[in-house]
């Protein structure tokens, strides 16, 4: 009869041990979670603030591998007699000298503020101009990295280079002696534009 009452004592003991654990164990979770509902908030605005900084940041930056410069972008009209006569060179050289263009060691130059935004000259071999040249086409080049306004350089050789066909019935042509197309002179306008970006972006930094 004594063990079984001991035996009930201890079973008590045990379950009021246990009960006790459990109260303190409850409690103790009850008050992290307070903490954690305390700070909380504060942790995940901070982050919220400095992911916020940093999209700002980040949206104002650029791509520097993008902004670099082709070594060359060249640029060339061939303007081809259409019937392959020779151009009358007392003609061709007054047709330069009123555009203003500088005669230099077989070539011409267009000059603005002083630089040289593109040459002339002649098409075939052996490339050189002057008053006892044959020729039946020539050459209109520019490299636009260079110049100092890609976008003016180019309009400035598509108008010469009409003007220059419409008097000495000649024909506009690619690099590869392709009639040119308004596709064509679109897409240069946009190397054009996009080196000019580039170079002002470069100018900026």
């Amino acid at each position: 009869m004594i063990d079984a009452n001991i035996e009930i004592y201890l079973i008590g003991i045990s379950v009021l041990a246990f009960l006790v654990l459990t109260f303190f164990f409850v409690k103790k979770i009850s008050s992290n979670r307070d903490l954690h509902v305390k700070i909380e908030p504060s942790i995940d605005s901070n982050i919220s603030d400095s992911k916020h900084s940093k999209a700002e940041q980040t949206s104002f930056e650029f791509d520097n591998s993008s902004n670099d410069l082709p070594d060359q972008e060249l640029v060339v009209f061939n303007l081809i007699s259409i019937d392959k006569s020779f151009f009358d060179m007392d003609q061709l050289f007054g047709f330069m000298n009123n555009i203003d263009a500088k005669f230099n060691n077989g070539f011409f130059s267009v000059l603005s503020s002083g630089n040289e935004e593109y040459r002339i000259a002649n098409a075939l071999n052996p490339g050189l101009l002057n008053e006892e040249t044959k020729t039946f086409a020539i050459i209109v080049a520019a490299d636009l990295v260079t110049v100092d306004d890609p976008i003016l350089t180019l309009k400035s050789m598509v108008d010469l280079s009409y003007l220059f066909a419409d008097k000495f019935h000649a024909n506009i042509c690619d690099q590869e002696r392709t009639p040119i197309t308004k596709q064509m002179i679109s897409h240069l306008e946009n190397k054009a534009q996009e080196i000019a970006r580039i170079k002002s972006l470069e100018s900026y930094n």
